[in-house]
């Protein structure tokens, strides 16, 4: 298996909630930013969820709503977190090295991908519009110069 995708696969495994709630394709499109400082491709998201599926690690549902089965989440567990939310990824893809995996049919249409996309921008340039504002020292309730 290429290390890429399995890099992947345990940044994919490091984002996914193990309870009941599934993360949406947007909801990991922000946390692989926060991890890897980049989002992922399409292809990226959908090869990684191959394998956590393939390997029973993982569970997607019809609208792309994804989350651990019980034994991913005893794989993310035995991960000691107190080491920095970024090297536990590096962790988890050790311990998927060990494993014998396997890739399952998986398809992430891609409208379903670019609408998670654009959200995920759109709520990036609110927050930098909003920051811009903070900093520019404009305060709506101040009178402006005389």
């Amino acid at each position: 298996m290429d290390r890429r995708d399995m890099d992947g696969a345990a940044t994919l495994m490091t984002l996914l909630p193990r309870g009941k709630r599934p993360s949406s394709v947007r909801t990991l499109l922000s946390g692989w930013d926060m991890l890897q400082a980049d989002v992922p491709s399409r292809e990226q998201i959908e090869t990684a969820a191959s394998i956590l599926v393939g390997s029973g690690l993982a569970e997607v549902d019809s609208s792309w709503g994804m989350r651990l089965t019980v034994e991913g989440g005893r794989l993310t567990k035995s991960v000691n977190g107190w080491q920095g939310m970024r090297l536990i990824p590096g962790a988890i893809g050790d311990l998927l090295a060990g494993r014998q995996l396997s890739h399952a049919p998986l398809t992430l249409p891609q409208a379903l991908y670019d609408a998670a996309c654009e959200d995920y921008y759109d709520a990036a340039r609110r927050r930098a519009e909003r920051e811009r504002e903070r900093r520019s020292g404009h305060r709506w309730w101040w009178p402006g110069p005389f």
